[in-house]
C-alpha cells in the first residue's frame, strides 16, 4: 500500500462507487448525453433461492482503462479484460445490488436487479376463534399462517375447498427479507359441506427467470363437519294419505340431519309416539304430525290422513301376480248418503270388463287372471251413485296398478334343439330368456358341472346333451341341446384329390416318353456292322472303337 492511502470498508466502497455513478448519469442527464454504457450482461435479472449460487458475465464492447463488478459479496477488483464474472456460491444478502462499471471515455456502471426468494417454513390452517362441528349457515373465518417467506410482493395465497379454488390473495408489501403473512377467508357452510375438506397453498411466482413450475406449499388439510337440522323426506311421506277401511297403512318419516335427528309423531292429546313409522287406519286423528328434532334445530310436517269413500285392493294378496294364477279385486264403498249405489262397474285400462249393478252397499269382488301381457296393468273400479230426484253422481276408485311375475320362455331361435360341431372348431351356445323377475341362466353339462353364464363353448369333448336352465321366482324353463360330432372331411379330400392328380400327371409322363423315343428318335439296326480290330481287340488303350450302324428306312422298320 502505498504511503498516504487507506483501506475502506465494504460499505463505504459501495457507498462511494455508487455516488459516482449517480453523479455521472445525473449529469449525463443534464447534459443531454443519450450515450450508453459500453457493457453488457449476460442476464439482465437473476433470481436466487436464499443461500444458492449465482454467475453472471460483465463483457466490454469497446477498449477501455478498467472494468470490475461491485458488490458485497463476489466483487471483482478492476481489470482491463473484456470479461468478468460476479460469481456467488451461498448469496444470503438479501439486499445485495451489484454492478459492473467501466472506465472508458467516462465511468459508467449497469446494475443487476437480484431477486433472492425463500419458501416458507410452514404453511398451516386453522378456524378462527371455534372449535367443534360447524352450523349451517353460520359465518366462520378459515386463517391461513406462512411463515418466513421471501419475496412477499411476489407471494399468492390460494385458498381451496377439494379441488375447486375459492379465492386468492396478493400481497403489496415491498419487502426482500422473509416475513410471516397471515390472510383470512370467510366461508358459510351448508349441508353440503359436510367432511368437506379445506387448503391453502403459498404460491411464489418469479416471472420468467424463476424456477418452473412455481415453488408452492400447501397446508395440511382442514376437514370440517357441518351440523344442519332436519329435512324430513316428503317423497315417503306426502302431505295427504288415503286410508281404506280395514287395511291399515303405514306411514314412514325419514328424515336428514347432522347429528341424527330423533323421530316422533304427534296425534293430538298429548299421545306421542317415538318412531319412524306409525300404522294409521280409520280411527286415526284427522291430522298426525312428524316430529324430527336434533340439536341444531326441528322439523315439523304435518300429514292429513283422508278416509276414503271407495277404493280398490286386491284380497288376501301382497305383492306381485304369478301368471296364470287368478287373484281377486274388492272394490270397496262407503260413506255414499244420501246417494244409493245403482251399479258399479270393473276397468281394466279404458276397456269396461264387468258390470255389477246393486242397490245397497256391499264389498264387491272381480276374478282376474293375469298373463304376461297384464305386467303394468291398472285396474279401478267405478260407482255409480243416484240421489233423490233426476240427480246423478259417479265416484272412481284410484287406480291399482299389478306387476304380473312370469316364468322364463328360452329364445329358441338364437338356441336350436340341435347344434353341429366340427372337430377343432368350437361353437358358442347363447341361452336367452324372457322372464319376469329377470331370469338366471345356468347351463348343465351333467355330472353335476353347472355353468352360470348365458352362453356356453361347446367343442369335441362336450357331453352329447347339455341343458340350458331359466330360473326365477315364478318357474323354471329347461331346454335341451343336442350336441353333434361332425367330422372335417376337407382336408382328406384335398389329399386325395392331390395324389390323384400327381398319379395322372407320371401316367401321361410315361406315355408321353414312350411316343418321343418311338415317333421322334427312330430305330437303327447293327446287321452287318463290323468292329475295327486292331490286334485282335476291340477296345484299345481305355478307348471304345466305334461301331458302324445302319439306318434303317421306314420300310425296313415296318418289314
Amino acid at each position: 500500500m502505498q504511503k498516504g492511502s487507506f483501506s475502506l470498508t465494504t460499505f463505504f466502497r459501495i457507498f462511494y462507487v455508487r455516488l459516482l455513478g449517480f453523479c455521472f448519469l445525473y449529469f449525463s442527464q443534464v447534459a443531454g448525453t443519450k450515450a450508453e454504457c459500453p457493457v453488457q450482461l449476460n442476464q439482465k435479472s437473476v433470481v436466487v433461492r436464499y443461500g444458492g449460487s449465482v454467475a453472471v458475465n460483465c463483457s466490454a464492447s469497446v477498449p477501455h482503462k478498467g472494468m470490475g463488478w461491485e458488490a458485497s459479496e463476489g466483487a471483482v477488483t478492476m481489470t482491463r479484460d473484456s470479461l468478468i464474472t460476479w460469481r456467488v456460491s451461498n448469496l444470503i444478502e438479501w439486499d445485495i445490488q451489484p454492478f459492473c462499471y467501466i472506465n472508458h471515455e467516462k465511468q459508467c456502471q449497469v446494475e443487476l436487479p437480484v431477486t433472492i426468494y425463500k419458501t416458507p417454513d410452514s404453511v398451516s390452517i386453522s378456524i378462527v376463534n371455534h372449535r367443534g362441528p360447524m352450523i349451517e349457515g353460520k359465518q366462520y373465518e378459515l386463517q391461513c399462517d406462512v411463515h418466513d417467506v421471501a419475496p412477499v410482493q411476489n407471494l399468492t395465497v390460494k385458498w381451496y375447498k377439494g379441488q375447486t379454488l375459492l379465492n386468492q390473495t396478493t400481497f403489496t408489501e415491498n419487502s426482500k427479507t422473509p416475513l410471516n403473512i397471515v390472510t383470512t377467508l370467510l366461508i358459510r357452510p351448508d349441508r353440503a359441506d359436510d367432511g368437506a375438506q379445506y387448503r391453502c397453498e403459498a404460491e411464489l411466482e418469479l416471472g420468467a427467470e424463476g424456477p418452473q413450475p412455481p415453488p408452492k406449499e400447501t397446508s395440511d388439510p382442514l376437514n370440517i363437519t357441518v351440523y344442519f337440522k332436519p329435512i324430513i323426506n316428503e317423497t315417503k311421506l306426502p302431505s295427504i294419505v288415503p286410508v281404506f277401511r280395514g287395511y291399515p297403512e303405514v306411514l314412514v318419516c325419514e328424515a336428514e340431519g347432522n347429528p341424527k335427528p330423533t323421530i316422533s309423531w304427534s296425534l293430538g292429546s298429548n299421545v306421542i309416539v317415538y318412531n319412524e313409522t306409525l300404522t294409521i287406519s280409520e280411527s286415526t286423528p284427522e291430522y298426525v304430525y312428524c316430529d324430527a328434532n336434533n340439536s341444531v334445530g326441528r322439523t315439523i310436517r304435518q300429514v292429513n290422513v283422508s278416509i276414503q269413500d271407495i277404493s280398490i285392493s286386491t284380497v288376501n294378496h301382497r305383492g306381485p301376480m304369478i301368471a296364470g294364477k287368478c287373484y281377486e279385486l274388492q272394490c270397496f264403498i262407503r260413506n255414499v248418503a244420501p246417494f244409493k249405489i245403482v251399479d258399479v262397474r270393473w276397468y281394466k285400462l279404458n276397456q269396461i270388463n264387468v258390470t255389477d249393478t246393486i242397490k245397497t252397499p256391499a264389498n264387491l269382488t272381480y276374478k282376474v287372471c293375469p298373463d304376461r301381457a297384464d305386467d303394468g296393468a291398472q285396474f279401478w273400479c267405478e260407482a255409480e251413485l243416484e240421489a233423490e230426484g233426476p240427480h246423478r253422481s259417479t265416484v272412481s276408485s284410484e287406480h291399482l296398478s299389478i306387476t304380473v311375475h312370469f316364468k322364463p320362455i328360452i329364445n329358441e331361435t338364437k338356441l336350436p334343439s340341435i347344434v353341429p360341431v366340427f372337430r377343432g372348431y368350437p361353437e358358442v351356445l347363447v341361452c336367452e330368456a324372457e322372464g319376469n323377475p329377470k331370469p338366471t341362466i345356468s347351463w348343465s353339462l351333467g355330472s353335476n358341472v353347472i355353468v352360470y353364464n348365458e352362453t356356453l363353448t361347446i367343442s369335441e369333448s362336450t357331453p352329447e346333451y347339455v341343458y340350458c336352465d331359466a330360473n326365477n321366482s315364478a318357474g323354471r324353463t329347461i331346454r335341451q341341446i343336442k350336441v353333434v360330432l361332425k367330422e372335417d372331411y376337407l382336408p382328406l379330400i384335398a389329399g386325395l384329390i392331390a395324389v390323384t392328380v400327381a398319379f395322372i400327371s407320371v401316367i401321361f409322363i410315361f406315355i408321353y416318353c414312350i411316343y418321343y423315343k418311338t415317333a421322334k428318335m427312330g430305330r437303327y439296326s447293327l446287321k452287318d456292322a463290323k468292329p475295327s480290330v486292331q490286334n485282335g481287340n476291340i477296345a484299345q488303350n481305355g478307348k471304345h472303337s466305334p461301331i458302324p450302324m445302319k439306318k434303317l428306312s421306314q420300310s425296313n422298320i415296318l418289314a
